[in-house]
């Protein structure tokens, strides 16, 4: 069974143009002036923009490199299921680079210890890994995954992590990296796949500056002890 993100992937990807079903969420999202000043927005947060960037950037880049032939190629079993295999580690490299820069911009608000500031990022991680992949893939790999985003945020500067796109450099080469294209392709079109997604990045890192709340999301966070903690 496919996960909700990667359904969302295929609908992307067998359309010629952006579906209209998407386009009112789209625009609910991106207008969205509530402040993320609890913990289950900023889960809902993260995960909804981190879907959102990798299918585009991901769908957007084959798309124009595969031309006219695209729906063949889409049709094709074997490069349909490496098509969803990317589309689960470019979602999870977006979701790590965004729960980093997300809890770095709340620290920078109020008083978080490195500790805190852990915890919440793992808790925030898992919870919107989760809910953007409705349990897959195998647990065994989500574990790895889990436990890889524990050794980064143990060794993250956090408030250097709130310094423009600083945060996002392994999400732009994961992006390349993951596309299931030829190793040919993926050294020409390196610049221009990397600054695609850069440039979608920045909306959203506007969006965290503007509707963060870096108070509340503490409190919240500080009401809700019992969530477990990530550890170094």
């Amino acid at each position: 069974m496919l996960s909700q993100f990667q359904l969302g992937m295929a609908r992307l990807l067998t359309t010629v143009v952006s579906p209209a079903p998407f386009l009112p969420r789209i625009l609910k999202l991106r207008f969205d002036r509530s402040k993320l000043g609890t913990v289950d927005s900023l889960v809902e947060f993260i995960h909804t923009r981190s879907s959102y960037i990798a299918q585009t950037s991901l769908h957007g880049y084959l798309k124009a490199r595969m031309g006219t032939s695209f729906r063949a190629w889409f049709e094709d079993e074997v490069f349909s299921a490496s098509i969803r295999i990317a589309s689960v580690k470019v979602f999870l490299s977006c979701l790590s680079d965004l729960t980093v820069y997300s809890v770095a911009t709340a620290a920078r608000q109020t008083v978080f210890d490195d500790t805190t500031l852990q915890a919440l990022a793992g808790h925030a991680f898992r919870k919107a890994a989760l809910a953007g992949l409705a349990g897959q893939p195998e647990r065994d790999d989500l574990d790895a995954t889990f436990e890889a985003f524990d050794r980064r945020t143990c060794l993250e500067n956090w408030q250097a992590a709130a310094e423009g796109r600083r945060a996002f450099s392994g999400s732009e080469a994961d992006l390349v990296r993951y596309a299931p294209v030829i190793d040919e392709y993926r050294e020409l079109d390196q610049e221009i796949v990397t600054n695609s997604i850069r440039f979608r990045w920045r909306d959203v890192r506007e969006q965290i500056r503007r509707r963060m709340d870096g108070h509340g999301l503490l409190e919240d966070w500080k009401a809700g002890a019992g969530r477990g903690e990530a550890g170094c």
